[in-house]
């Protein structure tokens, strides 16, 4: 079962992402949304220390998974990550809706990508049989930064356009606070000459959270976390009610095609392609359990790079291509039963992928990566 945790920051959060930082005359973005290993790890940790254990993890890196487990439970993970003000929860808009705004002074309106059959004798990239395209008269710049309530969410996955009303702008859930600094020389612990950097730092609007789900036990229900870089402080609580996210993205029985959509970056061994998907015969073809299905079409944002840091053997962990949530996939179903996709949306997409080695199935699962949500999806 799913705990949910309002995550609420005391002051600014650096929340860097996988770009080079070390000073100098050098820029450390932010990245907003953050990576969901940011408060699997400040969790992990606050479960450690209020258990005194986090000696034992310094002391006996090779040991690090199986403390955790004792500690937090075998099946530990942040399963979601999103933000919340005056009860909305919301998410980044995923890659098959657009919001434009069609005149200045018109309200925002979304439209979607359809997947659609490539014509015949139209020559183009795509390795799939069909390409998702935009449902538009005329072309508009869309509108950047904007993020989707759950109630759109929900409209969304059961093939329904959500109205304007369930669309909030980044701009209006965060700043960012642009901050200088000067480098430190570690052995006179006096500034650096010549050595002075900008940073990004994140800061939330008033009354906006974070909101985050965890699986496993010893969840935190109230204090403190230190959570990003330098260690930031932000209290910790309870959620209230949860009921609207506890059947968020389910799959159900009978579809005859599905989309798959990340709701966290999926950290996969094939690049683009979720675990279960491999080419036969010119095809990609997903399985799970004994559901076969053939991958249609794909919209992808940018993909990202993710490494880290590894607190128990301090050293850097292994970087590592994403496909940025949001990121759509569509199948049509060939054998089998989408009932079967329960276990992706209850673990992850490493669930049950024994081929997989413990990087996917155990460190990303814990870590927050490989999260989806199922919708229907009417084939042509």
């Amino acid at each position: 079962m799913i705990e949910y945790r309002v995550i609420t920051p005391t002051d600014v959060l650096f929340l860097r992402g996988n770009r080079l930082f070390g000073g100098a005359g050098e820029h450390g973005g932010a990245e907003m949304s953050p990576w969901p290993s940011v408060f699997a790890g400040s969790v992990a940790s606050r479960i450690l220390a209020d258990q005194d254990r986090l000696s034992e993890i310094t002391a006996r890196p090779d040991e690090a998974e199986r403390i955790l487990a004792e500690a937090a439970g075998a099946d530990f993970a942040c399963a979601f990550l999103g933000l919340g003000i005056s009860g909305r929860v919301c998410l980044p808009l995923p890659a098959d809706l657009t919001a434009e705004q069609p005149d200045k002074d018109a309200p925002a309106v979304l439209r979607r990508l359809r997947p659609k059959t490539v014509p015949t004798g139209l020559a183009c990239s795509a390795r799939l049989p069909m390409v998702p395209v935009l449902e538009a008269n005329k072309r508009v710049k869309p509108l950047a930064g904007r993020w989707l309530d759950l109630d759109g969410w929900r409209c969304h996955l059961d093939g329904e356009l959500p109205g304007e009303g369930h669309l909030l702008a980044g701009g209006d859930l965060w700043q960012l606070d642009h901050r200088l600094g000067i480098a430190r020389d570690p052995g006179t612990r006096t500034a650096a000459e010549g050595r002075i950097y900008t940073s990004e730092a994140v800061a939330l609007a008033r009354g906006v959270s974070f909101v985050a789900g965890f699986s496993g036990g010893n969840i935190p229900t109230d204090g403190l976390l230190r959570l990003g870089g330098d260690g930031r402080g932000a209290h910790i609580r309870a959620m209230e009610d949860a009921s609207s996210l506890q059947e968020m993205g389910r799959p159900a029985a009978g579809w005859s095609g599905f989309r798959m959509i990340l709701v966290s970056p999926g950290v996969f061994p094939g690049g683009w392609l979720p675990p279960g998907c491999e080419e036969e015969d010119g095809r990609v073809v997903f399985t799970c359990g004994s559901l076969r299905a053939r991958l249609c079409a794909v919209a992808l944002g940018r993909p990202g790079v993710i490494s880290g840091w590894d607190m128990a053997r301090h050293r850097p962990k292994p970087a590592r291509k994403v496909a940025p949530a949001g990121s759509v996939y569509w199948f049509e179903v060939e054998e089998g039963d989408t009932a079967e996709l329960e276990t992706l949306w209850r673990g992850s997409l490493y669930a049950q992928q024994e081929n997989l080695d413990d990087e996917y199935r155990i460190a990303r699962r814990r870590e927050g990566f490989g999260r989806a949500w199922f919708g229907i999806w009417q084939p042509e």
